[in-house]
């Protein structure tokens, strides 16, 4: 029977499909933006082998087999934590396929498992291996594909949380490049080419390549006129219900994004995380240095804190050493680095785990042998200071020169009303401390409104404080925060963005004093701090209807409290019975299991059930079909085995040899086509006449007309003259 599969060109369509697969990763990417779908990892993972089965080009069976089995084990991964050989989990995975089968007969689609739906994302991901493998390698058409990739992520970009900045780039470069060499492969092999340049394509794709990227940096660096037609996307919204037509609306959490403030936001009371702690405080996520006039960025170099925290100093501050433990809800909730309240000292419940805190954004960073890691549950040491007013009050040293440099900086778009503002604020002061607590008072003694909907986003080219300043006076904490530190900066005095959670919701109380505390999207946060060369940074907090959380004790305050305070040598015991009593009390919050399985898995640090096996069986395949699919090997391998052929009975195997090796480099018998026939094409192709002479002794031998003793001495010179021609 005829095959009906392509021989490939291992290196020109592994290129092009390679590139079909990254073009899919850009509608897998947005999945948990849009849908609660967890472990896109996985689905990566799996829809990556998928693709290279498909190119393996496998018998059919064989190729269903493997890819069913790839489908069992990423659904083991996402749903199951039994041992991998146990199977029992495969039983599970069976029972669950015929229960949502029967929903599916009942029409009760409603009812179908998370587990069913996941399989049915794994079985469209394997159709979609194969279609574009027909697509790019067999049709050699893609550009039905490229349309509706660039849809999907512009309509995800527009109408959900997903930035599409750096998306629709890669979309653009990758799409267009495979769209060029899959035309340029389509044109070379329907004008049959053969006898132009080996070096052909890669001139050409060569030239491709240097037109997209001086197409991109063209495209970036001309000047873009202003839009002319208002903006169609908030009417889309309100049209299908997603927002007012006003200003969009988001939803509020903790994210890494924070380059375009502005806009409300709906409340999510999804729970992030629990913390046990002894009193209530704000968490801190990081701070942020880089004003732009519509958000925040980054642009402080990376360096390890050092000391990692403040300790008493000159009565300018007083710190309390305190512990908390931190448990997260869910898999989408965990974050590769520490929450944490006053500063972070020391991380008690992993051993194998290393915090590095930056010196600069304050983020403590969990790290597991230098791969950063996400953990379900940790504890920690910290110490939460106390300022001493007449210590802030008194400040008069120079700002070290990185502080100026990195928390003084503002736009040059800058409005100058915004500086006559606050100069105004702080007339009557004469010291840093009251200048902030001036500028902290005015958000509250003002007309300002705290509002989370009816929020404005600034217009293209407007600041984003100057508009919450002088117009629209009504926004959020990122509104009162930023402008608080951006009127300061105004001053000369640096200060800097902090993001995280307030305190949460107090849910329970343990013994010691202790209580646990639930913390949500609802209570993401932002406030101000100040720097003070004696002291370090120092929280304000100017958002309505929010309190600062840290103590500023007065001189009076002081006294008093040693007066009251107690014999040191028995405040020393009793924290140490404390101590050993927190110890021994297990948290309700906790639960009993091998610290190991706190670690949260990350795309750096994912260990696979029967990875070693697995992935020598792939780099076994791999490497066997690596060295079959290469032409010049499998030639090398004939023409070594049959030259030193002297069995006289080789004929017969050495011909049906030649025979698979004309399939094997694309020259197919058609259907209804005679042997005979098919060795004189043979012939006019290579120009030759020793396949239809090898055929004519082939057909005796097969109908019993001649012996095979005396073929192969016959015949081995014209096989091999041919198998060489081939080759050539």
């Amino acid at each position: 029977m005829r095959s009906n599969r392509k021989t490939l060109d291992l290196s020109r369509d592994f290129l092009l499909y390679g590139l079909s697969f990254l073009l899919l990763m850009e509608w897998l990417l947005p999945l948990p933006y849009v849908t609660d779908t967890g472990y896109i990892h996985i689905f990566v993972l799996c829809t990556a082998v998928f693709f290279f089965i498909t190119f393996l080009q496998l018998p059919v069976g064989l190729s269903v087999l493997m890819k069913i089995a790839i489908v069992f084990y990423g659904l083991f991964l996402v749903f199951f934590q039994d041992q991998f050989f146990s199977f029992e989990w495969v039983a599970a995975i069976l029972e669950d396929v015929a229960l949502n089968i029967s929903y599916m007969i009942g029409g009760s689609w409603y009812a179908l498992t998370d587990l069913f739906r996941s399989l049915l994302f794994f079985v469209l991901l394997a159709i979609m291996s194969y279609l574009l493998f027909y697509w790019i390698v067999y049709a050699r058409r893609m550009l039905f594909f490229l349309i509706f990739t660039v849809i999907y992520v512009a309509v995800i970009d527009t109408f959900t949380g997903y930035d599409a900045t750096f998306a629709i780039v890669r979309t653009f470069f990758i799409g267009f490049l495979l769209l060029g060499l899959v035309t340029m492969y389509r044109f070379i092999e329907q004008e049959r080419l053969h006898a132009a340049s080996t070096m052909l394509p890669a001139r050409l794709g060569g030239v491709l390549i240097t037109i997209l990227v001086l197409g991109g940096v063209f495209g970036f660096l001309f000047p873009k006129p202003e839009p002319q037609w208002t903006d169609p996307v908030p009417y889309v919204r309100a049209a299908v219900g997603l927002e007012s037509r006003n200003e969009p609306v988001q939803r509020i959490g903790y994210g890494d994004f924070d380059e375009q403030l502005g806009g409300g936001f709906v409340d999510d009371h999804t729970t992030v995380f629990f913390a046990a702690v002894t009193e209530e405080h704000y968490w801190r996520g990081e701070t942020k240095d880089h004003y732009t006039g519509r958000g925040w960025e980054t642009t402080t170099p990376e360096g390890m804190k050092n000391p990692l925290y403040r300790t008493e100093r000159e009565g300018a501050i007083s710190v309390n050493p305190l512990s908390t433990e931190i448990a997260f809800e869910g898999e989408e909730s965990r974050f590769d680095h520490i929450f944490y309240p006053g500063d972070f000292v020391e991380l008690t419940s992993h051993d194998t785990i290393d915090v590095v805190v930056d010196q600069y954004t304050e983020r403590a960073n969990t790290l597991r042998e230098d791969e950063a890691i996400a953990l379900t549950r940790y504890r920690y040491d910290y110490v939460y200071p106390s300022f001493h007013v007449d210590v802030l009050q008194a400040t008069n040293e120079e700002d070290p020169n990185d502080i100026v440099d990195y928390y003084t900086q503002l736009p040059d778009t800058l409005p100058d009303r915004v500086r006559e503002l606050a100069e105004e604020i702080v007339a009557d002061e004469d010291n840093r401390y009251d200048q902030a607590k001036a500028i902290e008072a005015y958000f509250r003694l003002s007309d300002f409104v705290y509002e989370t909907e009816d929020v404005p986003v600034p217009s293209s080219g407007q600041d984003y404080v100057d508009q919450f300043l002088f117009e629209t006076r009504r926004g959020y904490c990122d509104n009162f925060s930023t402008s608080m530190i951006v009127m300061l900066r105004t001053l000369d005095i640096p200060a800097r963005w902090v993001k995280g959670f307030t305190q949460g919701a107090e849910v329970e109380q343990l013994s010691q004093g202790r209580s646990v505390y639930e913390v949500t999207n609802s209570n993401a946060h932002s406030w101000v701090e100040v720097y003070f060369p004696e002291v370090g940074w120092v929280p304000f907090e100017p958002t309505q209807g929010f309190a600062n959380m840290y103590d500023f004790l007065e001189v009076d305050d002081e006294e008093e409290s040693e007066m009251d305070e107690e014999d040191p040598l028995d405040a020393t015991s009793e924290e140490e019975e404390l101590e050993e009593d927190e110890h021994e009390e297990e948290l309700e919050i906790e639960e009993e299991e091998d610290p190991t399985q706190d670690f949260g898995t990350t795309s750096h640090n994912w260990t696979i059930p029967g990875g070693p096996w697995i992935l020598f069986g792939l780099l076994l395949l791999l490497g066997i079909v690596m060295i079959m699919k290469r032409k010049s090997v499998v030639f090398f391998i004939l023409l070594k085995r049959y030259e030193k052929a002297t069995n006289k009975e080789a004929f017969v195997p050495a011909y049906e040899h030649l025979l698979w090796l004309l399939r094997f480099i694309g020259y197919h018998r058609q259907s209804g086509e005679t042997l005979r026939a098919y060795a004189r094409r043979m012939d006019d192709q290579f120009v030759t006449d020793e396949m239809e002479a090898m055929t004519e002794e082939y057909e005796r031998i097969l109908y019993g007309e001649n012996s095979e003793r005396s073929s192969w001495l016959e015949q081995k010179a014209r096989w091999l003259a041919f198998v060489k021609k081939m080759n050539s």
